[in-house]
Order: structure tokens, then sequence, then C-alpha cells
């Protein structure tokens, strides 16, 4: 029942919201801070009521380790419900860098990109190498970004996969702070269920210091990747 009323509301939201999404894209040849600003209010309105009809109870610690300042979120993945609980979570306009596989689907493919995401192919190493330059010149320009550098979800346990090294480029490239987080029980609303259906799930993200690579040793700059894997772990288990 849940997910019916859940696609209905989506449904309802995309017909209402739609031509403030073309109005975004306009405002974005002016002013691309303007167009991330309304476009942040406008996903936020939609996992807001996504968030709220789960049924979910959220757990949210750490948000006071976020500054003012440019960051990249880096953390664990656990569901497609971990771009909805971000984007109702963090307080300021921020895009992802994720799957290719979203510019295929409608509406949300023009979702991501007013909000300012980027779609990598990580089957394609060139493909994957302008994306990541692209970002680090978001970075740049005062836009946050999220990843998800393991890449893809683990299916077996909680415990993430190996982060990969390439993902740590753009906060150090763009010379911006990062901020790990970790997630747990999204997977439960909706992956980990029969038949697809959606259920309520105790939800925890839980926000943690950041962390500037440049002052960290040389041999936890060399394996940034993994240094902030064993953080994401210690979060979780926090």
């Amino acid at each position: 029942m849940r997910s019916v009323i859940i696609v209905i509301f989506i449904g309802i939201y995309i017909i209402i919201t739609l031509p403030i999404l073309i109005i975004c894209f306009a405002v974005g040849l002016f002013s691309k801070t303007k167009q991330y600003e309304i476009s942040k209010t406008l996903v936020t309105g939609l996992t807001k009521g996504i968030m709220f009809l789960t049924g979910s109870k959220i757990t949210i610690t750490g948000l006071q380790n976020i500054p003012d300042e440019t960051v990249l979120f880096v953390g664990n993945h656990r569901s497609i419900f971990d771009i909805v609980l971000l984007i109702n979570t963090i307080n300021r306009p921020f895009g992802f860098i994720g799957k290719k596989e979203v510019t295929k689907v409608p509406y949300l493919n023009l979702l991501m990109i007013v909000i300012g995401s980027l779609p990598i192919d990580r089957e394609n190493p060139r493909k994957a190498l302008k994306t990541i330059l692209e970002g680090i010149e978001l970075l740049k320009s005062g836009h946050p970004l999220v990843i998800f550098p393991e890449g893809t979800r683990n299916k077996i346990s909680e415990e993430p996969l190996p982060f990969k090294q390439g993902s740590l480029k753009l906060a150090q490239k763009a010379n911006v702070p990062v901020i790990p987080f970790s997630i747990q029980g999204t997977d439960d609303i909706f992956e980990n269920n029969d038949h697809l259906s959606i259920k309520k799930s105790n939800v925890k993200l839980n926000f943690g210091e950041p962390i500037i690579l440049s002052e960290l040793s040389e041999e936890n700059r060399k394996k940034s990747a993994s240094y902030i894997r064993e953080i994401t772990i210690g979060l979780l288990n926090s």
C-alpha cells in the first residue's frame, strides 16, 4: 500500500512541479547559483514527502560537523533512498556524482541536472576521468558534491565495499574538506523487501568531522580512500 501511495504522490508532484523544473533550466542560463537554490527547494519538497510516506524513523547525528564552506560528502551506499535521505537532510544546494543509469529515468534525469549532479560511466575510464574533472571544477566554483566511492552497494553485508581511490581526487584537486558519512537502514525501506514493496525502517545517518586531505600523513594521503572508508565504518558502529 505504501508503494502505491508513494507512486501516486510522485506522479502528482511531477505534474505540479514540471513548470518549475523548466524555469530552473531557464534561470540556469543566467545564474547557476540561483538555479541550484530553486532546484534544491524543488527536490527537498519531493524527498520530504517520500520519506514521510515510508513511515520510517530517521535518526541524524553529526550535522554540526558540516562547515559553511564547500565540501565533498563521502560515504557508504545502501539504497536508492540514500539520495532521498541526503537531499532531505543537507540544508544547502549540492549535487551528486552517480551512475550514468540515472540519466535514463525521465524527470529524475532532469532533476539531477538542475541540482548540479554529474553522471559517471565507471566502465569507460576516459569518460569517468572527464566527469571527475568536471566535478573538481564544480567544487572549485563553490558547489558541494556527494559521491559514493564504493561504486555500487554491498548486497551481502552492511560493511562498505572498498572505496575507489579516484573518488578522493575530487577533494584533493579542488582543495576542499571531506565530510564522511554513514547510512544504515535505507535498504530495508525498499531493496531488502520481497516484491519490491516499501516498508518503514529505522534509518540512521551520521556525519563525521571534516577531513582535509593535505593535512593527513603521507601514508594516509596515498591511501586516502581506505582511510575514509575506515572512518565510515567507525561512524556505522558509533
